[in-house]
């Protein structure tokens, strides 16, 4: 009868000789005047999969990003650390033809933008990230318009360059305990804090409550808190001094103080987050929270927001009172496809506004579907809008994958209702339809094809009801 134990061993050696290197290549030793072969493992890196060679960066200085083979030593510094550098140069060019006709405008334009970066990496948690957007700025972009209608003050056909070299990002970031291990050789205690400062993106609350790709600021962040029977909990905290975005606008004299806090327990995930904002009287103080609940309902992935604004003192443009309810449904329905089927709700009372948003972003209702999302290159406008002012509406998409996930379609119908006109920026009846396509092509290049048409209803005495449409082709190429 074979025992547990003989069975354990068995394995074992089993295993072990699988490691080993076939008998033809074992090492020869001489003894004396004969030879023996002797058992050992081999040398060569054996590989765990068969990993394609990734395309090569623009730039690449020091280890191979998520390259094979043996790693260097590096260095060690005082603190503990052991720092291995590695620089990369990537970047993201995005070009695209588009025309529009919306609410009595008629655009047709050819529109660029280049997100360049340059990453340092001195360990994979410590990092020293730039970045510019030479062709873009402040919502401009650098552009060549076929068409604009006259009755655009200023607008005519023409190219208009954004040309600059702003650092919008620049930033370092790291762990408390990874770049001072001296202090906890053997990483027992609770030094997993990170950290970061300098020009950077901050967005929570997928965009809602702020969204923001530069902003001047420090951030502290603990991670793998334990509260009682939650399974863990993170809490992020803070504090911004420069290139504060209010309403897609530059806010000099704003300064920004947050908490976020996100905790999971065993049925969903929440998040619990506030900011305050203090700024000039043009433009007022104004507190701002959100509260999201992210979990399973059967078959269904469900997240419910709650957020709101309040200002402190008088209303201004910039700071309003409002509350933003929003609610994302979805499933993967049957079949075993990956595709997706989505049901996405807003409902605003009062005017809401964001925290902070840049000015490529567009409102908080992005989320709501490709028919409220900004494009985020020239001027091609959300199908039904994006902002959150007394108005109640939601989409409803279909998103097919095809070709093992290399090209994608979204079906999306969708409409909104403003129920108090008179208090709503950019306040319309409107419903939509629209799709869009994407498809990779090779290792570096996204083509994308999408249009949509809508009917605005009259509702104000000086407006009349209209039937409105855009299409886009843009290129995008990974760099």
């Amino acid at each position: 009868m074979i025992t547990s134990r003989r069975l354990l061993v068995a394995l074992l050696v089993l295993v072990t000789g699988l490691c080993l290197e076939p008998a033809s290549a074992w090492a020869q030793t001489k003894k004396g005047h004969g030879k023996s072969k002797s058992l050992r493992l081999s040398d060569k890196p054996i590989p765990l999969a068969d990993v394609p060679q990734r395309p090569d960066p623009i730039l690449e200085l020091g280890e191979p990003f998520l390259g094979p083979g043996p790693l260097d030593q590096g260095f060690q510094l005082p603190t503990g650390a052991v720092w291995q550098p590695q620089f990369l140069v990537y970047g993201t060019w995005r070009s695209g033809v588009q025309g529009f006709t919306q609410r009595g405008t008629d655009v047709v334009e050819a529109a660029t933008r280049f997100d360049l970066f340059g990453n340092l990496y001195l360990t994979q948690t410590e990092r020293i990230l730039v970045g510019l957007r030479p062709f873009d700025d402040d919502g401009r972009f650098t552009r060549y318009t076929i068409h604009a209608d006259s009755t655009l003050p200023g607008e005519q056909s023409g190219f208009d360059q954004e040309l600059n070299a702003d650092i919008r990002t620049l930033f370092f970031t790291g762990d408390f305990g990874e770049l001072f291990p001296i202090l906890d050789p053997d990483d027992s205690g609770s030094w997993d804090i990170y950290f970061s400062v300098g020009r950077q993106p901050l967005r929570f609350q997928e965009g809602l409550l702020i969204n923001e790709s530069a902003i001047d600021m420090v951030g502290l962040t603990k991670i793998n808190l334990r509260v009682a029977e939650l399974v863990n909990t993170r809490v992020t905290g803070v504090y911004g001094w420069g290139d504060v975005d209010r309403l897609n606008r530059g806010d000099k004299s704003a300064k920004l103080f947050g908490l976020f806090t996100e905790t999971d327990t065993r049925e969903r995930t929440i998040q619990l987050d506030a900011i305050a904002v203090m700024s000039d009287s043009a433009r007022g103080d104004g507190i701002y929270a959100g509260l999201s609940s992210t979990r399973r309902i059967g078959h269904w992935n469900n997240t419910i927001r709650i957020l709101g604004s309040y200002p402190l003192g008088d209303e201004t443009p910039f700071n309003r009172q409002g509350l933003l309810i929003h609610n994302q449904l979805g499933t993967t329905p049957p079949g075993h496809s990956h595709n997706w089927v989505y049901i996405n709700l807003f409902g605003a009372i009062g005017r809401y506004r964001s925290a902070a948003r840049s000015p490529a972003t567009g409102g908080p209702l992005g989320q709501t579907g490709v028919l409220f999302a900004a494009v985020g290159l020239g001027r091609f406008g959300a199908a039904l809008g994006n902002r959150a002012d007394n108005a109640v509406g939601g989409s409803v998409g279909y998103q097919m994958f095809f070709d093992d996930h290399r090209k994608q379609l979204v079906l999306e119908g969708g409409g909104r209702y403003t129920y108090d006109k008179q208090h709503a920026l950019g306040g319309r009846d409107a419903a939509a339809v629209g799709a869009r396509y994407q498809m990779a092509l090779g290792r570096r290049f996204v083509l994308e094809l999408s249009g949509f048409g809508s009917y605005t209803l009259s509702t104000l005495p000086d407006d009349v009801s209209a039937l409105d449409g855009g299409a886009r082709f843009e290129v995008t190429v990974q760099l």
